[in-house]
C-alpha cells in the first residue's frame, strides 16, 4: 500500500505516522491489488480529525473521525 500523509494547521510526530500506517495497512488484506491510501491529520475546534481515503482500482473508500486524541481518531476511522 503506498500512503501519503497531509497535514493541515499542524507539525505531527514521526510516531503518529507509523502508528497510522499500522493501522491503515492492515486494510489491504481486503485488497488484491495495490491500493494507495491518503491520510489527512487536522485540528479542528481543538479536537482532532483523521480522514483516511483508500483508491483501489478506481474504486474510492473514504472515513473520516473526529475524537480528542489523534490515536483515538486513527483507531475510530480504520476500525
Amino acid at each position: 500500500m503506498k500512503f501519503n500523509f497531509i497535514e493541515k494547521k499542524l507539525q505531527l510526530d514521526p510516531e503518529i505516522r507509523i502508528y497510522a500506517e499500522k493501522k491503515v495497512g492492515k486494510l489491504d488484506k481486503f485488497f488484491r491489488s495495490e491500493s494507495e491510501a491518503n491520510v489527512t491529520f487536522s485540528i479542528e475546534r481543538g479536537r482532532c480529525r483523521v480522514e483516511v481515503t483508500l483508491n483501489n482500482n478506481g474504486m474510492f473508500y473514504r472515513a473520516s473521525e473526529l475524537t480528542h486524541d489523534m490515536h483515538a481518531s486513527i483507531d475510530s476511522a480504520c476500525g
